[in-house]
C-alpha cells in the first residue's frame, strides 16, 4: 500500500531526485536496487565470464542487462535463478548466454554447471543478488583463480565468505555490496530507459 510522509535527510545522505517520465512504483523498484548496474559497469571487461547468482530478481536483471553490455560479443553472461517463473522471464530477456535453473545453495552443482559453460575455467565476476543465506560458498567456487566475487544480497555472511575462501584455498577478490556509488540513481534510470524489455518487465511486477 502507498504511505505519505516527510523525510528528514542528513546533509550527507544520498537522495534521488523522482522522474517525471516513469511511474512511481516502478522508479521506486529500480531505485531499490539502483547500486547494482552501476557496481557492474565498474567491475566487468570486455570478454569476461559473469555470473549472477539470482538472476532473475531486481538487482539479478539489472546486473546481468548491465554485464550484457560491458562484455561485448566476445564475452558470456550466466544466469542463475532458482524459481521457474523468473528463470523463464529472464531467457525471454535474452541478455543471457544461458539460464541455469538452479539453487544457489547448491555449491557442487552451481560449480559444475559453471564449469561445463566455461570449459573448467570458472567466472571471471560473479554476483551475488540471491535473497537467501547458504550461497556464499557457491559464488566463490564457481569463479576462477584471481577472479572477483561481489555480494550485493544483504543475506550474505561476510564471515563465511572470507574463513570459506580461505578454507578452500579460492585466490578470489571479495567485495562487499555497497549500494551507493555516485550517479548510481541515473545510471539506472537511464538503462530502465534505453531498454524496453527491463522496463517492461518492470512494469510487469512492479509498475
Amino acid at each position: 500500500f502507498d504511505v505519505g510522509g516527510t523525510a528528514f535527510l542528513l546533509a550527507t545522505a544520498p537522495f534521488a531526485k523522482m522522474p517525471t517520465d516513469l511511474s512511481p512504483r516502478l522508479a521506486l523498484a529500480a531505485l531499490d536496487v539502483a547500486g547494482a548496474a552501476p557496481q557492474v559497469a565498474r567491475l566487468a571487461r570486455p570478454g569476461d565470464t559473469v555470473l549472477v547468482l539470482g538472476a532473475g530478481g531486481k538487482s539479478g536483471i539489472l546486473c546481468a542487462v548491465e554485464a550484457r553490455r560491458r562484455v561485448g560479443p566476445q564475452g558470456k553472461v550466466i544466469g542463475l535463478e532458482s524459481y521457474a517463473p523468473f528463470a523463464r522471464d529472464l531467457v525471454a530477456l535474452g541478455v543471457c548466454d544461458a539460464v541455469l535453473e538452479v539453487d544457489a545453495r547448491d555449491v557442487v552443482t552451481v560449480r559444475d554447471r559453471v564449469a561445463e559453460l566455461t570449459e573448467g575455467d570458472g567466472a571471471d565476476l560473479t554476483l551475488s543478488c540471491v535473497n537467501v543465506p547458504g550461497c556464499e560458498m557457491a559464488a566463490i567456487c564457481a569463479t576462477k583463480d584471481r577472479g572477483k566475487v561481489y555480494f550485493f544480497a544483504m543475506s550474505t555472511s561476510f564471515t563465511a565468505c572470507a574463513l570459506g575462501a580461505e578454507g578452500i584455498g579460492a585466490d578470489v577478490d571479495l567485495y562487499i555490496g555497497n549500494g551507493y556509488c555516485e550517479g548510481h540513481a541515473e545510471h539506472t534510470l537511464a538503462l530502465l530507459r534505453s531498454d524496453d524489455r527491463v522496463r517492461s518487465l518492470f512494469l510487469e511486477r512492479y509498475g
